[in-house]
């Protein structure tokens, strides 16, 4: 049976928590990722029926909007529904519950459905649309807008990609991403403030050994706005991070 509305409920356990207690925005983005897999997989379009193809889904952008965060030992549930698809790209949404079904917050997302061996778009207009279920769930929140680069007064960070940056498509992990750009960021501000609004577009991938610089814009009435540069001077991922006080 084709389930258009697809849910994961989960336990926030110590080890899962930050430094204040709470879920990490990363791990969020993780866990998202992880019900959009199981989900495909369902409807028969996941890995292992695409890879047989050399199609494969890649992340194209990600906003994440939070009211509060599950805290340790908190119980929590994602849900998750397609909004729209069409040759190219197929549209994600979420929604994140607390216990006694309290909305914590949203989700949208685009993901791109990547030839892997000739490495461009491919073309899923041949797939059957019931493999795509489009579910009238409402998603308040609104898209990824386009991120403006950071100024020349931006401040900069260098890392080098390692093995555990990496994922099974051998290039660097959502997730690494995320969690190099928060780790800009000092333990007290993230004592006092926290993200209430994450989006993040998805340029060109990064490998082992790849030497990075994240710039950082100032912030301007609790936004940063973010960029990882490869060192061939490409874009990898634009951010922009909205705050608010824990």
């Amino acid at each position: 049976m084709i389930q258009s509305l697809f849910s994961q409920s989960y336990e926030l356990t110590a080890g899962e928590c930050d430094p204040e207690g709470r879920m990490p925005i990363s791990l969020l983005a993780e866990r998202l990722i992880e019900v959009a897999t199981e989900h495909a997989d369902g409807l028969g379009i996941g890995y292992g029926a695409l890879k047989t193809i050399n199609i494969g889904w890649v992340l194209s952008r990600m906003s994440i909007e939070m009211q509060q965060y599950p805290g340790i030992n908190d119980e929590y549930t994602i849900a998750s529904w397609i909004e729209g698809y069409n040759r190219h790209f197929s549209e994600r949404n979420f929604a994140i519950y607390g216990s006694g079904d309290r909305i914590l917050g949203y989700a949208r997302t685009v993901w791109v459905a990547m030839d892997y061996k000739l490495r461009t778009m491919a073309d899923l207009s041949s797939f059957d649309s019931s493999l795509f279920p489009i579910a009238d769930v409402p998603c308040p929140i609104a898209k990824t807008p386009h991120i403006v680069s950071p100024g020349c007064d931006a401040a900069t960070d260098e890392y080098t990609f390692r093995y555990r940056d990496l994922d099974v498509n051998r290039h660097v992990n959502t997730v690494r991403y995320l969690d190099l750009i928060l780790n800009h960021w000092s333990l007290e501000f993230f004592d006092r403030m926290m993200p209430s609004r994450l989006d993040v577009l998805f340029h060109n991938e990064c490998h082992f050994g790849e030497r990075v610089a994240l710039r950082v814009s100032p912030d301007a009435d609790g936004t940063n706005n973010c960029e990882i540069i490869r060192s061939d001077g490409k874009k990898a991922v634009s951010c922009r991070i909205c705050w608010k006080n824990v």
